[in-house]
């Protein structure tokens, strides 16, 4: 009975761990296809639905490799 009450709380306690983290580690599905983030470039070119993995995001803004803004800096530490 001990070995019956030990084995059913580790069960318990591993679904419930389960339940509070979710599944982080799979790819979200739907209808059997996986789901891919998506992102609309928030520059001038109009690009819409762009993988998440293909866009550069700036101050909470997205964007595509073409309308990324560039921080020159100006000149500083460039010997001109």
């Amino acid at each position: 009975m001990k070995k019956l009450m030990i084995l059913l709380s580790a069960l318990f306690l591993l679904m419930s761990l389960v339940a509070i983290t979710g599944c982080d580690g799979e790819d979200a599905t739907k209808d059997g296809e996986a789901v891919v983030a998506t992102h609309d470039c928030d520059g001038g070119c109009g690009m819409k639905d762009m993988p998440a993995d293909k866009t550069t995001e700036v101050d909470g803004k997205f964007y595509c490799a073409g309308c990324v803004p560039k921080d020159d800096g100006g000149h500083e530490g460039h010997n001109h």
